[in-house]
């Protein structure tokens, strides 16, 4: 790396650094003073506390990293532009793109960054994050029902929908089973089974204090019904991985159990529009301090005096505004399926980083 290059990193990321701590620092300390009536009245301990905000690092930096982003960028170029630095480097016959390409390089390391943050440590911390809040701060639920999903429906295979009250991940427990057969032809229930608990053992659900009934086309119960102390259903073939896609959030879910559990409801004929717009989302999302970054170069990379800096900064900051609000309307369009997905996810980072692009060249002058 050149000399020149190495400089403009260092006084970029710098100024990234600060303005990520402390927007940061800003969030945790307006959700402190959020919860801090809870905190108080029901004496959450400190270390719960601690444990509580540190869990919301993560999420809090992929919120905050394209604003730093921006910010930084701003500062570098307006401190670069009224200490001459720029008009130095064009006069040495250095266009633009030259001087910009390690600014670039460093937002796609921190776009790459972010990514692995929001898919590796988003989802485990932020659901520890919750469970802290409702267990310790707010006392919404008791610690018995930690990690306890209740009410989950799922619907498999096309001929079978089951609902469980209550269902424990880490011990692969359900209670208050219901499981519903029907025909893959007219749909109509032809089974069904109520049971008390249930239990993941050596790959199959294993029910006890079951009742089965068999039914008619309008759902009728045919014969007695038959009760079955303890029963494994070789054909129930949902796994508690399932369960846990299907009940949790997007934001809980990684990009791979994301794309997972599009898969299995695609395969069930269910609509996933706003499921795949949170995918395409979530590649995309981490770009957006690198748009951001283009859209500013254009306004300051070319900025001489005082009286010019703070046009050009309302002027890029009206420009991030749109791009923000583009990218909510686009994202809303998407899930409710007036948009294709991947414009919905995307659209806005094409658009507003084609026209940074386009305009770059006004700031070689």
């Amino acid at each position: 790396m050149k000399v020149l290059d190495r400089y403009l990193v260092r006084e970029l990321l710098l100024p990234i650094l600060f303005c990520s701590v402390t927007l940061v620092f800003l969030i945790l300390v307006a959700d402190l003073f959020d919860n801090l009536e809870e905190l108080l009245r029901n004496k959450t301990p400190f270390l719960i506390i601690i444990r509580y905000y540190l869990s919301l690092i993560p999420i809090s930096f992929t919120q905050t990293i394209s604003w730093a982003v921006w910010l930084g960028t701003i500062f570098l170029l307006v401190n670069l532009g009224l200490h001459n630095e720029l008009m130095a480097m064009k006069a040495a016959g250095l266009k633009i793109l030259t001087i910009i390409r390690p600014l670039i390089f460093l937002g796609l390391l921190l776009g790459i960054v972010t990514f692995l943050v929001a898919d590796r440590l988003v989802p485990r911390t932020y659901r520890a994050a919750n469970e802290l809040l409702e267990i310790y701060i707010e006392k919404k639920k008791g610690k018995e029902d930690r990690k306890v999903f209740k009410n989950v429906t799922y619907y498999s295979g096309g001929n079978k929908l089951y609902y469980f009250r209550k269902f424990a991940p880490k011990p692969k427990t359900v209670e208050g089973a219901i499981i519903i057969w029907m025909d893959p032809e007219t749909h109509h229930t032809t089974q069904k089974v109520f049971a008390a608990k249930g239990s993941w053992v050596n790959d199959s659900w294993v029910f006890e204090d079951i009742t089965e009934y068999q039914t008619d086309v309008q759902g009728g119960v045919l014969g007695k019904p038959v009760a079955i102390p303890k029963k494994a259903y070789s054909d129930i073939d949902i796994t508690p991985r399932d369960l846990i896609n299907t009940a949790s959030d997007s934001i809980f879910l990684s990009y791979h159990e994301l794309k997972y559990t599009i898969q299995k409801l695609r395969e069930n004929g269910i609509s996933v529009y706003a499921e795949k717009v949170d995918l395409f989302s979530r590649l995309a999302a981490p770009w957006k301090g690198l748009v951001m970054m283009l859209i500013a170069i254009p306004f300051l990379g070319s900025v001489r005096n005082r009286k010019a800096v703070a046009m050009s900064v309302l002027l890029c900051a009206a420009l991030v505004f749109a791009y923000y609000v583009t990218d909510a309307v686009a994202l809303a369009l998407g899930k409710s399926g007036r948009l294709l997905p991947f414009l919905s996810a995307w659209g806005g980072n094409i658009l507003f980083a084609t026209a940074a692009f386009l305009r770059l060249g006004q700031a070689d002058h």
